[in-house]
């Protein structure tokens, strides 16, 4: 019987290779180099992932916790769980991995795609059955497309970290509260 991979060295390896990722990216950054950072051999990296992209892929896939807002009976407020669960408490050095993820997409492909099915792409879905949801209860203009109404959020939070500008609780807080006054029905407060 397999005895359980130590939860210490799975820490060290992932902590390592975000590490590596951020200073060096995804092409520069080797099995040899995490294994170092790390305090391991490759042998322990190689038991708990296939290779680099799924290493990467579960790295990036760990620092945002899952979504999974509950039904509180108000759409506001479930939408709101969604923005302080939902988004990376420090935008640029997010932004950073996945520009280096797009940056690869050419020779890896399968990085990007894993970021998007594991990360991105269930995100987005969370977000637009609240839209959804609050369209059903007449909480948000039932005429507006739920999938443009998360770009309409997500997108001013990526062109403020591109610009350099403060993307943390203050402007979240006051962006939310402008793009809530935009998507309500109008009789709602």
């Amino acid at each position: 019987m397999a005895r359980p991979l130590d939860s210490n060295v799975n820490a060290a390896i992932e902590n390592a290779a975000l590490t590596l990722l951020r200073e060096q990216g995804f092409a520069r950054m080797t099995m040899e180099a995490i294994a170092s950072t790390a305090g391991v051999g490759k042998p322990a990296i190689y038991r708990r992932f296939r290779d680099k992209a799924q290493l990467v892929s579960a790295v990036i896939a760990a620092q945002l916790p899952l979504l999974d807002p509950p039904d509180l009976g108000d759409t506001r407020a479930e939408l709101w769980q969604a923005v302080e669960q939902g988004f990376p408490p420090d935008g640029p050095a997010y932004v950073g991995l996945i520009g280096g993820l797009i940056a690869e997409q050419t020779r890896h492909p399968e990085l990007i795609e894993a970021f998007r099915r594991s990360v991105l792409l269930p995100r987005r879905a969370v977000a637009k059955a609240l839209i959804e949801r609050g369209q059903e209860r007449g909480d948000i203009q039932r005429d507006l497309d739920p999938e443009a109404a998360v770009d309409l959020f997500a997108g001013p939070f990526l062109a403020r970290v591109f610009a350099g500008a403060e993307t943390g609780p203050r402007w979240r807080k006051r962006a939310f509260g402008l793009w809530w006054n935009f998507i309500r029905e109008r009789h709602v407060q």
